[in-house]
């Protein structure tokens, strides 16, 4: 009899641990999730599920858990939706205020689980739109802002700050001037500073950093800067082609002036 409780017992010990490890019913799962949005804007994450049963993938859906808290604001709310297996979908989520968020995330189907994910994420103010450009030739720089007032005209309680780097072929950027607190500015761009590239940077009251191109699907808040290249004719693929150019305009030029001459010899005639 006591030999008998011996075998009993082991089988029931062994049984739970041979049922784990040989268990190939799971949930895998993946989540985007940007780790900056807009003040006002819906929330955007995009997730995926994929549903295997006996260590075989599958088509069918599963329940996603979404759950967001404010760590720095007092906020909370969580949401259920069903997710189409091995099929990325995208969600979106109620706009937030300012502030700092934790969102956590997990799918389930039945007695199924995948794993838990978190992420922290930053709700910022909208970056405050303005124009930029060169003028023809590099010898200026416009800048003006383009939040406005009631009555149309720039609101000064919005300012940027400008950054301008000069970058010599082959080397490093090196900071040349900061202009803080612009609204509009037209500045004539020095002679010293004409060699190589010139960069500037915008940032605006929120922190956003050239941001009329701010493209947050692909991570990034940090947009292209303005540049403007002082030496692009020295550089491939017009500086193989340099001479051609001088050749051709000097001969285009020639060809006017005995077309001139020609017709003045007629008319005169």
């Amino acid at each position: 009899m006591r030999v008998c409780w011996i075998i009993l017992i082991s089988i029931l010990l062994f049984l739970p641990a041979y049922s784990s490890a040989g268990g190939g019913n799971y949930i895998i799962m993946r989540a985007n999730v940007n780790p900056l949005y807009i003040e006002g804007e819906s929330i955007f994450i995009q997730a995926f599920i994929l549903v295997f049963k006996n260590n075989k993938p599958t088509d069918e859906s599963a329940t996603l858990h979404i759950k967001i808290q404010g760590l720095n604001v007092n906020y909370s709310y969580s949401e259920k939706t069903i997710l189409r297996g091995g099929k990325r979908e995208s969600i979106y989520l109620p706009a937030l205020q300012e502030g700092h968020y934790k969102i956590t995330l997990y799918a389930e189907k039945g007695t199924l689980k995948s794993r838990t994910f978190t992420f922290d994420f930053g709700v910022s103010k909208p970056p405050i739109p303005y124009a930029a450009e060169f003028s023809p030739g590099g010898g200026k720089f416009y800048f003006k802002s383009l939040k406005l007032t009631e009555n149309g005209t720039i609101d000064p309680n919005y300012p940027f700050t400008l950054k301008f780097y000069s970058m010599q072929h082959g080397g490093g950027e090196t900071l040349v001037r900061t202009i803080t607190n612009v609204t509009e500015l037209t500045m004539k761009i020095p002679e010293s500073w004409r060699h190589g590239i010139l960069i500037v940077e915008v940032i605006d009251k929120w922190g956003w950093k050239n941001s009329a191109t701010m493209d947050l699907s692909s991570f990034s808040f940090t947009g292209i800067p303005l540049m403007y290249d002082y030496e692009y004719a020295l550089r491939e693929p017009f500086r193989s082609h340099h001479w051609k150019y001088i050749i051709a305009s000097i001969l285009i030029f020639l060809l006017i002036m005995f077309s001139l001459f020609v017709f003045i010899r007629w008319y005169n005639a």
